[in-house]
């Protein structure tokens, strides 16, 4: 396994831009290679119940595009951890915006609108976690953490997108709330701070997004 710092990570997507492939690409690529994962892994469930629990960066709108290709498939539910118009990207707000029927989505703003929904994680047979992935900072607050909790105490596959939420990508230091992955699907390279914390990455997966050597 070859790992890479999240500096390391940004140079290589800011060079990508000088061949042609945008934040957008990278995106749609990342998220494509997502679902093409869970459809291969987890086609056994019967293409049954998605959960994609989505933050309000790039991780999320990763989320996002693998919520879109899974829908022709899956019953696909998005949980978004915050308000739509909150989205801090051009990209994650776009790709929110091409979520069409049958998927079912939700905005979550707090604890209260969080465990009303908590039916979402009970009835998944897959979660993909697309909250904070290289985004985390100290300790996860809530209503994420509460999000953490729930994903964690379910029976549902678990899935981590590039970085299990919680778990720093750069010390490998977890925060109270942190992810426990089945499957970590790390984009281009697994990050540093993953390497041996196979309690929450689970098995560790890299996936091309189109970056070059």
């Amino acid at each position: 396994m070859e790992y890479v710092t999240p500096q390391e990570m940004r140079d290589a997507e800011a060079r990508a831009g000088t061949y042609g492939l945008g934040p957008s690409e990278l995106m749609e690529n990342a998220g494509a290679a997502v679902a093409k994962v869970v459809e291969e892994r987890y086609a056994r469930t019967g293409r049954g119940n998605v959960l994609v629990v989505c933050g309000l960066g790039n991780n999320g709108g990763d989320g996002l595009v693998a919520a879109r290709h899974l829908a022709s498939g899956w019953r696909v539910r998005v949980l978004l951890l915050g308000s739509a118009a909150g989205l801090k990207t051009s990209e994650a707000a776009r790709n929110w915006a091409r979520l069409r029927a049958p998927v079912e989505t939700a905005e979550v703003l707090d604890q209260q609108s969080l465990m009303a929904h908590r039916e979402w994680f009970a009835s998944s047979d897959v979660i993909l976690d697309a909250i904070l992935g290289t985004g985390v900072k100290g300790d996860v607050r809530e209503p994420v953490a509460s999000a953490v909790r729930l994903m964690n105490d379910t029976g549902s596959a678990k899935v981590a997108i590039d970085v299990p939420s919680g778990l720093d990508p750069l010390t490998g230091a977890a925060s109270a709330a942190t992810v426990r992955a089945d499957l970590t699907i790390t984009l281009h390279r697994a990050k540093v701070g993953m390497r041996g914390k196979a309690e929450y990455t689970g098995e560790v997966l890299a996936v091309p997004i189109g970056i070059r050597e």
